[in-house]
């Protein structure tokens, strides 16, 4: 397998394990330091904390989200919702290493860039969202990891509904 099929098989797995509601599994695939973040604005950089976002999520953050997703009693989650994400062919941005040397080394970052469709069904109510999803990700001891999940979406600066489960 090559390293952009591997990266990609990632992208989809982990796709697949939020339309599953797998959520401990998803949040398994988070590095310590992982963050999931979905800012206002396109143009916002990793660094302009003072900037709104739409979620903000460290792991700690995302334990008690998934906590509460796989509570029974989860109010917003009756009824049920379910979702299902369409990805375009995630794209490599950036290796931190020439791809052919250092890519399987631990402790490499590679920066994807992935178009997607999003869409969550909640009794009669549908939503559905496009947006980009960026994955920064390393390879750790276990494989790879997410450091940034970055969701910008198309449209995310104007008002939109609420969003249940993760982007």
């Amino acid at each position: 397998m090559t390293l952009a099929e591997e990266l990609a098989d990632f992208v989809y797995r982990e796709a697949r394990l939020l339309d599953a509601g797998a959520f401990t599994d998803w949040l398994a695939l988070f590095a310590e330091d992982g963050r999931y973040w979905v800012p206002l604005e396109p143009a916002q950089s990793e660094s302009d904390r003072s900037a709104q976002s739409i979620a903000d999520e460290d792991l700690m953050l995302l334990r008690i989200r998934v906590a509460r997703l796989e509570n029974p009693r989860a109010y917003s989650l009756h009824p049920p919702v379910r979702c299902q994400h369409v990805l375009q062919q995630p794209r490599i941005e950036r290796a931190d290493e020439a791809l052919e040397a250092g890519a399987r080394r631990q402790g490499a970052e590679f920066l994807l860039h992935t178009p997607f469709m999003y869409a969550e069904r909640r009794a009669e109510e549908q939503l559905v969202l496009f947006g980009t999803a960026r994955h920064r990700l390393r390879r750790g001891p276990a494989g790879l990891q997410i450091v940034l999940k970055r969701i910008d979406l198309l449209g995310a600066d104007t008002a939109l509904p609420s969003i249940y489960l993760f982007l």
